[in-house]
C-alpha cells in the first residue's frame, strides 16, 4: 500500500512577506549559484510571480492524478511543485485545475512538464511555471507521491521549502536556510546598489571587482 503525508510544517508567513521583494537572481547569487531551477522552467505569462511554501508532487508521465490529490491537500498560500519528469507530450495542468487551485487559495504551480490552456490561465492571472506547453490532456489513473521530496527543474525540493518565482526563474530555499539566505540577500542588494553608483560615476566592473588580481593569479597579461 502506498502512503503519503497529508500535512507538513510550513515557514512563518513573515518570511513569505519578506521575500516578496527579493529577486531570484539575488537569491541564487547568495546561495552560491545553486538551487535555481533549470532554464526550461519558465512562466507561462508575463508578470507571473509568487513566494510560498512548496507542496511537492511526483506524477507519472502523461498522468496528473496525483496533482489533483495535491490540490485537495493544499493549504492557502502553498506552491505546488510537480516533478513530471520533464514530460512534454501531455499538458498535465490546465484551466480546470487552475480554477480548483484558486478556490483553495493555492498561490501558484511549478511543473517540470507541459501545461495547456495557457490563455485561460493568464486571464485568471494564476502564476504558472512549466517546462513546456502541449494541448494533449493527461490520464488520471497512476500513482505517485505527495509531500515527499522531489526533483523539479534539476533542484531537490522538500515539503515546506520556500519557493520564489519571478520573470527570471524559480529559486528554492531549504527551510533551515531561510533566515540566513534572507540576511545575505539584504547584504547583496546593498552591495549591488553601491556597485551601480560606482558605475554611474565612471568606474568599470574590471576595477570595482579587482579583476586585475585574477589576471595576475592566472599569469595572463594584456598587450597593446
Amino acid at each position: 500500500m502506498k502512503r503519503f503525508k497529508s500535512s507538513f510544517e510550513r515557514p512563518d508567513n513573515s518570511w513569505i512577506n519578506k521575500f516578496t521583494s527579493i529577486p531570484t537572481p539575488v537569491i541564487g547569487d547568495v546561495m552560491g549559484r545553486q538551487n535555481i531551477m533549470d532554464a526550461r522552467i519558465r512562466p507561462t505569462w508575463t508578470g507571473a510571480r509568487f513566494v510560498g511554501p512548496a507542496l511537492p508532487i511526483m506524477t507519472y508521465p502523461s498522468d496528473n492524478f496525483m496533482i489533483h490529490v495535491g490540490v485537495t491537500l493544499a493549504q492557502e498560500g502553498d506552491i505546488l511543485v510537480v516533478d513530471a519528469g520533464n514530460y512534454q507530450n501531455a499538458g498535465l495542468w490546465g484551466e480546470i485545475l487552475t480554477i480548483n487551485a484558486i478556490q483553495r487559495k493555492v498561490k501558484g504551480v511549478v511543473l517540470d512538464g507541459a501545461v495547456r490552456d495557457v490563455k485561460e490561465i493568464e486571464d485568471m492571472q494564476f502564476p504558472t511555471f512549466a517546462s513546456g506547453i502541449n494541448a494533449r490532456g493527461g490520464y488520471k489513473s497512476n500513482p505517485g507521491t505527495v509531500n515527499t521530496a522531489v526533483s523539479c527543474g534539476g533542484v531537490a525540493v522538500g515539503p515546506g521549502d520556500l519557493i520564489v518565482g519571478d520573470e527570471n526563474g524559480v529559486a528554492v530555499i531549504s527551510k533551515q536556510d531561510i533566515e540566513t539566505v534572507y540576511e545575505d540577500c539584504l547584504k547583496k542588494i546593498d552591495s549591488e546598489k553601491e556597485t551601480c553608483e560606482q558605475l554611474k560615476q565612471g568606474k568599470d566592473t574590471f576595477d570595482i571587482m579587482s579583476m586585475q588580481e585574477t589576471l595576475d593569479k592566472l599569469s595572463i597579461k594584456i598587450y597593446e
